[in-house]
């Protein structure tokens, strides 16, 4: 091996310009050897030169190459050595020119991607191949990035559910995937020789175009269009419009659309189910709401006041009991069709539940509203046929008038209800118009009488349950369980409007049964889910006490429920103990015998004298929640709390706290040794179903 005068080793190529001028030698070197892209010869499957920009390409020194150590087999990739060899092996077409690229390893083992530039000569008497070689690693990563996002595109494109199109700028279709011909009817190359026009049903063309404009001038849109398929079906759809641009020029209009048809006509079935009875197809009461507000609305200012009529029929429930449900509905349907022919386009007719009917009259002024209820009360008294059967019915009617823009849809039903129960319950007039002399609250009273006869039966009573905490642990100690009336269209009826008819009609002994068994069960059903057990508390009142066998129907629930006694517990209202029975006193004192807690429920608000305290032994005391509220605004209710804790633990008794709702009436109440504590703050009542009672046991 040579070597120049710079101790360098001479290759293959230098050794030619040993002899020559020192000018050739370094033009060759500045020229090749430093050249800012890669060359080499290949002579017998080895390096004989490479300058030292290959040398850096591929990360291995001019040495390593030239000695043999790293030939083209160890560089290139095995499943492109292929192209190399056969350039070798072909020794005809000498001064050739080649272009291909292959894969090569780096030292590091970096794989990158090659351009080799290749021209077989015969140097020497040999074969050899010279050339360069461009790293395109950059280049082929970029090309297969976006082959990938054109393929993604294209499956996007191809496979979407949904029809995918583009139109040019004349609303010609130029491209559709194959959605659009399961939406349409019409193949591709169908499709791609139309415009979007004569596929639009005409009513909505005039959007279309619209929106297509809109795309066009840039602005990206959604509506709904529906179609004509080539089958001749109507199809709803939801579009979507978006400019097409090329080199910031919008050359066209892109198009997503979804086939809705099907989702619309559930839409449409639900809304019936929402808004309209099923078997008369009248609107139901929510809808005749709505109604009735915007005519309340659309008549401010008017003269005219729209009027609310609420009729229900008599004997209704007799004539469907006495001839069968299928004529009942049958009946129901006549009598629909009578009141829709007996008003204007402009009223409304709707069915709230059984056999209450209600008109609203939006335009006719008092004369006419009066004139149209005997109308309607005529109608309705004539024969009516069905099923073989004939029976003539009357209607009892109310009338009430919109008293200006304040008052609200339910208020003016309520009220031609209330006139409607007082027409029912007097049968003095074919219909009563309602008026700040008649007695709403009775006619709501009767209203409830009523309903509360088939509450228990329809399951429209329900318990919800309020946690009772210890107020030292903050751990739970018992739950009162109070009771809630759901009527399907009175909505949530307060107790307090309804238990003190429940007692005047004596319903309130088959109501209070139901509630205690009701609770006992839920408690037993805690207790056997593992948790801790706690008292149920229930409200009783006195004249559940005064039934005879009012203890054995307590026991019988305990034994029937699997209940023990000690978990029960039974509030009594302070007035109670001013009712001086012998048969009152029995019944606590066996109450108690049997291991029953009682408690007191309201303390402070009666005229209790301190020896019913001392003579019954109540188990607790519950502090009414208006002294509790009166803690927060610093009044009288501080002492008379205070005091009302320190007797009840001077006679041994647990004192529980109403109707806590703020951190200042705990402070208070934790101050003057309150054991336990009841209100918001704490929980309100709910369904058992919504109660965490793990979390009520561990926090």
């Amino acid at each position: 091996m040579e070597y120049d005068k710079n101790n360098r080793k001479s290759s293959g190529i230098e050794k030619m310009f040993l002899s020559s001028d020192v000018l050739y030698k370094d033009l060759f070197d500045g020229m090749v050897h430093q050249a800012p892209i890669s060359m080499y010869i290949v002579k017998d499957w080895s390096y004989s030169y490479v300058n030292q920009h290959f040398c850096e390409l591929i990360g291995y020194s001019e040495e390593d190459l030239l000695n043999g150590s790293i030939t083209p087999n160890t560089l290139i990739h095995p499943e492109d050595l292929a192209i190399i060899q056969a350039r070798m092996l072909n020794s005809d077409n000498l001064d050739t020119y080649a272009r291909y690229r292959v894969r090569v390893y780096r030292s590091d083992g970096q794989l990158r991607h090659v351009e080799v530039h290749s021209t077989k000569k015969q140097w020497q008497n040999e074969t050899v191949l010279c050339g360069t070689v461009i790293d395109i690693t950059a280049e082929v990563t970029a090309n297969l990035l976006v082959k990938e996002n054109e393929d993604r595109l294209n499956s996007l494109f191809v496979h979407n559910p949904d029809a995918v199109f583009t139109f040019d700028l004349e609303g010609n279709f130029k491209t559709a995937n194959p959605a659009c011909e399961t939406l349409s009817g019409y193949s591709i190359s169908e499709i791609l020789q139309l415009t979007f026009s004569p596929m639009i049903v005409s009513e909505d063309l005039p959007t279309a175009l619209l929106h297509f404009r809109n795309a066009l001038s840039g602005i990206t849109e959604t509506y709904d269009v529906a179609i004509i398929r080539k089958d001749g079906k109507k199809r709803n759809l939801l579009v979507t419009n978006f400019p097409m641009k090329a080199n910031g020029t919008i050359i066209g209009a892109y198009g997503i659309a979804k086939d809705i048809t099907d989702e619309l006509y559930y839409k449409n079935v639900m809304e019936e189910l929402a808004f309209f009875d099923p078997l008369t197809r009248l609107p139901n009461r929510k809808l005749f709401e709505d109604r009735v507000n915007q005519a309340i609305e659309s008549t401010s200012g008017e003269k005219r006041r729209p009027a609310v009529l609420s009729l229900n029929l008599d004997r209704f429930k007799f004539i469907n009991d006495s001839f069968g449900h299928q004529f009942g509905d049958e009946f129901l349907k006549g009598i629909a069709q009578r009141l829709l022919d007996s008003v204007n386009g402009c009223d409304t007719v709707g069915r709230f539940a059984g056999d209450e009917f209600a008109v609203l009259l939006p335009n006719l002024n008092q004369q006419e509203v009066f004139r149209l209820a005997e109308q309607l009360h005529e109608s309705l008294a004539k024969p009516f046929e069905a099923l073989g059967h004939a029976v003539a019915i009357s209607a009892s009617v109310g009338i009430a008038f919109s008293i200006g823009p304040e008052e609200t849809s339910n208020a003016l039903i309520k009220k031609a209800d209330a006139a409607m129960y007082y027409t029912k319950k007097h049968k003095t007039n074919q219909y009563t118009v309602y008026s700040e002399e008649l007695d709403q609250q009775s006619a709501y009273r009767l209203t409830i009488e009523r309903e509360l006869k088939s509450a228990l039966t329809k399951q429209e009573m329900v318990l919800h349950y309020q946690p009772i905490i210890q107020l030292k642990s903050g751990k739970l100690s018992a739950m009162e369980a109070l009771i809630r009336w759901n009527h399907p269209e009175l909505g949530l009826v307060p107790p307090d409007i309804f238990i003190p008819v429940t007692e005047e009609t004596g319903q309130i002994v088959s109501i209070g049964r139901w509630v205690l068994h009701t609770a006992c069960t839920q408690n037993k059903a805690w207790q056997d889910q593992g948790y801790p057990p706690i008292k149920i508390c229930v409200n009783i009142s006195t004249i559940q006490l005064q039934q005879p066998n009012f203890v054995q129907t307590v026991k019988a629930i305990l034994e029937e429920t699997g209940l023990s006694a000690e978990w029960l517990e039974l509030e009594v209202t302070e007035s109670i103990l001013l009712v001086d029975t012998d048969l009152l006193k029995c019944s606590l004192n066996s109450l108690k015998e049997l291991g029953v807690s009682m408690s007191i429920d309201d303390f402070g608000t009666g005229y209790t004298s301190l020896s019913y305290l001392r003579q019954f032994s109540f188990d607790r005391v519950k502090i009414d929640r208006s002294f509790v509220e009166d803690i927060s605004k610093n009044l009288n209710g501080k002492a008379i709390t205070a005091t009302i804790i320190s007797l009840a633990h001077q006679l041994n008794m647990t004192v529980v706290a109403e109707g806590i709702e703020e951190q200042t009436q705990l402070a208070f109440l934790h101050g003057e040794n309150c054991d336990e504590g009841q209100g918001y703050y704490f929980g309100r009542p709910l369904p058992a179903e919504l109660h965490n009672l793990f979390t009520l046991f561990n926090q």
